[in-house]
C-alpha cells in the first residue's frame, strides 16, 4: 500500500492511510492481536457483536415499513360514486296530504 503526501499535507496523509487501513480490516486485526482472547470470550463477542447488528438492521426493517404505511395513507383515493341518501330535513320528499 502505498500512500502519496502532496504539498507537505501530513494530516490529509494520514487520514487517507487510516481510512484505507480501516477499510482492509487491518486496523480491528491489529486490536484483536494485542492480548489473547479465549474462545469463550471470543464467542460471548460475536454473540454480542450479532445482536447488535440484528438490532441495527431491525430498526431499519421499522422505518422502512412506517415509510410504506405514511405513503400509502398519503397515496390513498377518496371513494366516489357513493350512494348517499338526503337526509335533511329539506332534501325529504314532500308527503302526500289528503
Amino acid at each position: 500500500m502505498k500512500i502519496f503526501v502532496r504539498n507537505n499535507d501530513i494530516p490529509k496523509a494520514l487520514r487517507v492511510l487510516k481510512k484505507k487501513l480501516f477499510e482492509e480490516g487491518d486496523s480491528k486485526q491489529l486490536r484483536s492481536k494485542k492480548h489473547f482472547v479465549s474462545k469463550g470470550e471470543q464467542r460471548r463477542l460475536d454473540e454480542k457483536a450479532g445482536r447488535k447488528r440484528w438490532l441495527k438492521k431491525q430498526v431499519v426493517i421499522e422505518k422502512n415499513r412506517l415509510r410504506k404505511e405514511r405513503e400509502m395513507l398519503k397515496n390513498r383515493k377518496p371513494k366516489t360514486n357513493v350512494h348517499r341518501p338526503n337526509k335533511g330535513p329539506y332534501n325529504s320528499r314532500p308527503s302526500a296530504k289528503p
